[in-house]
């Protein structure tokens, strides 16, 4: 039961936490939200003041309800104070279209909300709108008013006086003291008790567990027992509450806090929603993102400040930003602060059913830290983002990629210029990925090799989705080189290498920029190279189609003059001495690493570009 202690726990740490703004409420106890549609304001004395219609935008609303009424579907089961008008109307059934008596509905939330206006210590503004209800006049007060437009909408309550000047004295739904005098109230008439097995205390419990626990609209439960007549004790127990018994204040306390995690900061994959929380109530680190989007600084990533072309020289800057982004949360973060990321989906991925926990950690504080920053900075790679400030603008951000970015560089298609992937792929994706962030665990190579795979696809890719997959690809690369102890390559050129599949590499992008680089002298930029339309076949049998790309350069080299064409042929000679020297110029299959080499030469020739005509002076 660690995750109903957790969640009760957390509860307990934020319960003053209750911002209705978004409508991400962190509920009272034995409370829910609805969405009412019109506001009744009377006095003290239950005299009706006015009837107002409610702004879309302002209809969410706390409610006080029961066990009953929370997860009702069918019957007659009322909310103790705000309810629809076929419960709070008395005469509802002289004004709407219902062709059947709806007066059992008032007749038994009349009842209810005496019972609890009557006692002494209940709040002056409940005797009042009791007062007001059972009269029985509120459909015809709001036709008078010209509120009622023919559907059964819910009716919250304002109630006025001399001494009441602020909104949440006014208004009956943000009062505290409305709250906590139902919450007692309630508390008082639970009469079932045993052993809660969260707390091991003797307390009153519940057998009817919570729902809308990812929206508003999902009714599966993590916790239910109500089909007695079919398999769910299989002779095993004659009561439920043989198999497990949870107070009604721990279930309370753990659904309302899981409610109000995966609203204000869960993740959702799918169907699935995963949420990563300290359970003292400290920020953390979001788990599921970039780091660009991680640590979410105006500067970092900035196309202006990095530049417009790629450059693997950003380490450093890199570094500092992590370092001081993972400082700001070790301060307040202490070693041993209890955090759990959990992730709850239903089979089927429906609203119905049972929920189930699909992943669920609990770890030091300092352990999530250490992981992100492993994660963080073991998969980086110079990656490429949509400019949020410019539309048609791109980031450039040294860091690693999200897990849906993974995924869909890894398995994703191109249709209209858009990288999709089917969503149960991507979905089962990210499940494995979360491990490998939170809890430190090696990258899955066939995930790796996946991206590999569709990298060398490019030529299906645009030029953004294609520079996307690559520079992705290359961050799993790195990563998995950490994970499975082999060289670890940098950004940055390494010259000195003698890997054959990152001198191929090197190879090929040497062989593109020549073609890309006389094209773009000759404004023919748009020209797809042959380094990319053989890409497939070079990673096959990359010896032989060296020659084939190579022989078709020859009128690409006369457009770039004596001194550029010196340049390239001098480093395409260095890169095939190297592989001849070692016996690897063969046409053996290539391996990720080409990608490294790939990526780290095209930058470095690139970085070049806008000084190419002083090379090629200075060469002449």
């Amino acid at each position: 039961m660690s995750w109903i202690s957790a969640l009760a726990r957390t509860y307990d740490n934020n319960k003053s936490k209750r911002d209705t703004q978004n409508g991400i409420v962190l509920m009272p106890l034995s409370h829910l939200t609805v969405n009412a549609g019109a506001e009744v304001t009377i006095n003290l004395q239950g005299e009706l003041l006015r009837i107002n219609k409610v702004e879309k935008k302002e209809q969410v609303t706390i409610v006080p309800v029961t066990e009953d009424s929370a997860s009702r579907s069918s019957g007659v089961t009322p909310m103790p104070l705000v309810d629809k008008l076929s419960y709070i109307a008395g005469d509802y059934d002289k004004y709407s279209n219902e062709t059947k008596s709806m007066r059992d509905h008032f007749d038994k939330y009349i009842d209810t909300l005496r019972k609890w206006a009557e006692l002494d210590e209940t709040p002056v503004k409940i005797k009042a709108i009791f007062q007001y209800l059972k009269k029985g006049t509120v459909m015809s007060d709001m036709v008078k008013a010209n509120v009622y437009d023919g559907t059964d909408i819910f009716v919250r309550f304002i109630v006025i006086s001399d001494d009441l000047t602020e909104p949440e004295q006014t208004r009956t739904w943000l009062d505290t003291d409305i709250y906590e005098a139902f919450i007692k109230y309630y508390n008082d008439t639970l009469t079932d008790y045993g052993i809660d097995y969260a707390t091991g205390e003797y307390v009153p419990i519940t057998q009817k567990l919570p729902a809308k626990i990812r929206n508003s609209g999902d009714m599966a439960k993590l916790v239910s027992s109500n089909d007695t007549s079919g398999y769910t004790f299989r002779g095993r127990f004659t009561e439920a509450g043989e198999a497990v018994q949870i107070g009604y204040e721990t279930a309370q306390k753990a659904h309302n806090a899981l409610r109000w995690l995966i609203a204000k900061q869960g993740f959702k994959n799918g169907s699935e929603s995963i949420v990563c929380w300290a359970v003292s109530g400290e920020a953390i680190p979001p788990v599921l993102v970039s780091t660009e989007d991680m640590i979410d600084d105006d500067e970092y990533g900035d196309e202006d400040k990095i530049g417009s072309e790629i450059q693997t020289d950003t380490n450093e800057d890199f570094a500092k930003k992590l370092n001081e982004f993972m400082a700001g949360y070790r301060q307040n973060i202490k070693p041993a602060t209890q955090t759990v990321v959990m992730a709850v989906d239903t089979a089927d991925g429906s609203g119905q059913g049972r929920l189930s926990i699909t992943y669920y950690n609990e770890l030091k504080g300092s352990d999530l830290l250490n992981n992100l920053y492993k994660w963080h900075s073991e998969c980086k790679w110079q990656l490429f983002s949509r400019n949020r400030k410019k539309n048609d603008g791109i980031n450039y951000f040294v860091g690693a990629p999200s897990p849906y970015e993974i995924i869909l560089c890894a398995y994703g298609v191109s249709r209209n210029d858009m990288l999709t992937a089917d969503e149960k792929v991507i979905a089962k994706g990210i499940d494995r990925i979360l491990p490998c962030i939170v809890q430190g665990k090696s990258f899955p190579r066939d995930i790796m090799l996946a991206a590999v795979r569709n990298a060398g696809n490019a030529y299906r890719f645009n030029d953004y989705n294609r520079k996307r997959v690559i520079a992705a690809a290359c961050a799993l690369i790195v990563k998995c080189q950490y994970d499975y102890g082999k060289e670890v390559f940098s950004m940055s050129l390494n010259k000195e290498s003698v890997d054959r599949d990152y001198l191929f590499g090197r190879l090929l992008a040497v062989l593109e920029n020549i073609e890309s680089y006389a094209n773009y002298k000759s404004e023919t930029d748009d020209r797809r190279t042959n380094a990319l339309k053989f890409w497939g076949a070079y990673t096959q049998r990359p010896a032989k189609t060296f020659q084939v790309i190579h022989e078709r350069l020859t009128p690409y080299f006369a457009k770039l003059g004596g001194g550029l064409t010196s340049y390239y042929a001098g480093l395409i000679s260095e890169i095939l001495e190297k592989l001849e020297d070692t016996g690897s110029f063969t046409n053996e299959p290539l391996k990720e690493n080409y990608l490294l080499g790939y990526y780290s030469q095209l930058a470095q020739l690139r970085r070049r570009k806008t000084s190419n005509e002083n090379i090629e002076t200075e060469e002449d």
